[in-house]
């Protein structure tokens, strides 16, 4: 970005503005994702170590890391501004990118401590929630931002826009380096002279903060989760007790307030984006999409009990009880919120040909998965820090990549036979047989739930013992050889063979979603953004074959992904 040429100068200055604000934005949201850092002021309580050689320490242990040399890279794109702009500016760029990453460095620090006072609140975990979800979304679908780079560059930021990117800190390393070459010292020594005092600043706030941890205590008390539990004959039941449990963990602990949080902000975020550009047509799925990630966050969802497992073993006969709980307590929470946004969606995208569309796929990923959380959460279990020593971060959860993906993959599975239903309606030009895929997700949902929740309440019976023993074990355990007990499934695959299953399961995501699925729904709408969609930049004539054509290599990646998985289970399983 700093190469780029521009009518006017102002312009790089004000993109690299941008993109410096995006990289200290994810050193302060970094603490959110990796908890506090490895060293920590409360490891040397014991140590008579002045306060402020710990702080001077800890900060140079900041800057050992691969971050600080990455983000040393990174900000070396104002010494590239400055050395295009000439001499005095090349010179005036070196303090200024090393300012720049001080100030990141610092901001983490202090950010780090105030999360860690948070981590274990239910404020805290709604904060870390929003932002896990913001993040979620720039991964995803932050590549749109860039298809308005041309239009940036020729016509610049709006006047608002760059008095804001400017008057950041994180902005005033560029504004410095521009300043420079017009020869206004004013402009060059303001901001230079703003990156020593605010670092100045920050350093006496973080030095102070240094100490014995003062962790915000967990409130628990009486919540919407006790008025919402189950009354007379349910309330005996096993059934309802498990239910009951769950809601109140929704409600108390961080780590499922995250997963329930995370869903919908993220939702609502992606369809923001193209709303951005003046597209709605991601609007009415904001529903279908909060069950989908619901149905993600949660899939380790015996994992975050951790070794209370036990209490379910040790009651013969409860493994049904418990599953179908959970799933009720799933539906409850997350029902709700999907049919919330869909019906919000619809609402304000006013584009009918949709509306079948998103409730087909509303109401059979909600069905789908309540049947898969508890099936792959037991099936995938995926061992974790136990719940009293979790810091609350999302580093420290365990890595559910994979469940993640999996969960992806099968719960849009059980949403296909309605979804084909839709479809077939739609090339008929058939209303009735457009708005049938509705009572049939409602149907395939129904049987999904009462399906899957039964393989899942017989597969915790039988490995119920193997699974608290992989808990207790923890992550050392599932890293053991291949071959012996707790043996993570995809540790019996060659090395070659796990890149083809992780490399499917990548070619699958891009080629289904954002290759197949997103132009399809941008065609059927009529609003048309070719953007990096491969099919929308061909002839009319050979649009559709190309999304077909793409829906046929991301089915076939994910048969080989799960061929390959398939496999691996029944090696480990057989040793």
């Amino acid at each position: 970005m700093a190469t780029v040429d521009a009518p006017d100068p102002g312009t790089v200055r004000d993109l690299l503005a941008v993109l410096l604000a995006l990289w200290t934005l994810g050193w302060m949201l970094g603490p959110v994702a990796t908890g506090q850092p490895v060293l920590r002021a409360e490891q040397f309580a014991l140590q008579p170590i002045p306060r402020r050689r710990l702080a001077l320490g800890l900060l140079g242990a900041g800057f050992v890391a691969a971050t600080a040399v990455v983000s040393l890279v990174a900000f070396a794109a104002l010494l590239v501004f400055g050395l295009r702009l000439g001499t005095v500016p090349a010179l005036v760029s070196v303090p200024a990118l090393l300012l720049q990453l001080t100030l990141a460095v610092l901001l983490s620090r202090l950010m780090g401590r105030m999360f860690g006072a948070l981590a274990r609140s239910r404020v805290g975990a709604v904060l870390g929630a929003v932002l896990t979800a913001a993040m979620l979304v720039v991964a995803s679908s932050g590549w749109i931002v860039f298809s308005a780079l041309d239009a940036v560059l020729r016509t610049g930021f709006s006047p608002v826009f760059s008095t804001v990117v400017r008057a950041l800190p994180s902005g005033w390393g560029a504004v410095a380096v521009e300043a420079s070459a017009r020869r206004d010292w004013l402009m060059t020594g303001l901001p230079l002279a703003g990156l020593v005092l605010l670092p100045a600043v920050l350093w006496v706030a973080w030095n102070r903060s240094l100490g014995p941890a003062r962790w915000s205590r967990p409130t628990v008390r009486g919540s919407s989760a006790d008025r919402a539990a189950p009354r007379g004959r349910a309330s005996l039941s096993p059934t309802g007790a498990v239910y009951a449990k769950e809601l109140r963990t929704y409600a108390r602990d961080p780590q499922r307030l995250q997963s329930l949080i995370v869903p919908p902000v993220f939702a609502v975020l992606s369809a923001l984006v193209p709303l951005a550009f003046g597209s709605t047509v991601f609007l009415p799925f904001m529903g279908a999409l909060t069950a989908l990630m619901g149905a993600a966050t949660c899939a380790n969802l015996y994992g975050q009990d951790g070794t209370a497992l036990w209490l379910t073993l040790q009651t013969p006969g409860s493994e049904r009880a418990d599953v179908r709980g959970r799933q009720l307590a799933w539906i409850v929470v997350f029902a709700p919120l999907s049919l919330l946004l869909t019906a919000a969606g619809i609402a304000v995208a006013g584009q009918p040909d949709l509306n079948p569309w998103a409730l087909t796929a509303t109401f059979a990923l909600l069905g789908g998965g309540a049947g898969m959380v508890p099936l792959v959460g037991i099936a995938q279990l995926t061992p974790g820090p136990d719940p009293r020593a979790a810091k609350n971060a999302a580093a420290d959860h365990s890595d559910v990549a994979g469940q993640a993906f999996s969960m992806l993959f099968l719960a849009l599975t059980t949403a296909v036979p309605a979804l084909c239903v839709t479809l077939a309606g739609h090339l008929l030009h058939n209303p009735s047989l457009l708005w049938a895929g509705v009572p049939v997700g409602v149907v395939t949902g129904w049987v999904a739930y009462a399906m899957l929740g039964q393989a899942a309440h017989r597969n915790l019976r039988r490995r119920g013992p193997e699974l608290l023993f992989l808990m207790r074990t923890g992550k050392q355990q599932q890293q053991a050889k291949p071959g012996q007990a707790g043996a993570s499934f995809s540790k019996t695959l060659p090395v070659h063979r796990q890149c083809l299953l992780w490399i499917s399961f990548l070619a699958g995501c891009i080629a289904l979603f954002p290759q197949a699925l997103v132009p399809t729904l941008m065609k059927l709408s009529g609003h048309v953004e070719p953007l990096w969609f491969l099919a929308l930049h061909m002839r009319p004539e050979w649009q559709w074959p190309t999304v077909f054509l793409m829906y046929t290599i991301g089915v076939l990646a994910f048969t080989v992904a799960a061929r390959l998985a398939f496999t691996a289970i029944k090696a480990a399983r057989a040793a």
